[in-house]
């Protein structure tokens, strides 16, 4: 398997646990799509930092290979995905309340 992949799961996984706690610490307010919500904790920059990184260098060692510039969408759909999956599980969450 190619290095990119395992750096795109490592995204993919910084990302879902930032998210995941960002939700766990605000569970009776909304997550902005831009913005941020009350509590915010420092780990969670460095966590979200980390998961940013890696989809970067993932999708720049896969744009080196077969993808091509194409590499560059799937290290951001690395980061993205995982986000607003779980934002829209916290917030779809609370309007059913």
């Amino acid at each position: 398997m190619p290095v990119w992949v395992f750096l795109l799961a490592a995204s993919v996984a910084f990302v879902w646990v930032g998210a995941m706690l960002l939700s766990k610490l605000n569970p009776d307010d909304p997550i902005p799509l831009l913005g941020a919500p009350p509590v915010v904790p420092a780990s969670f920059i460095f966590i979200l930092g980390g998961g940013v990184a890696l989809g970067w260098l993932a999708g720049s060692f896969a744009s080196e290979g077969v993808l091509g510039p194409w590499g560059y969408l799937v290290g951001a759909l690395g980061v993205l995905v995982p986000w607003v999956v779980v934002r829209g599980q916290h917030n779809r969450h609370l309007t059913r309340i």
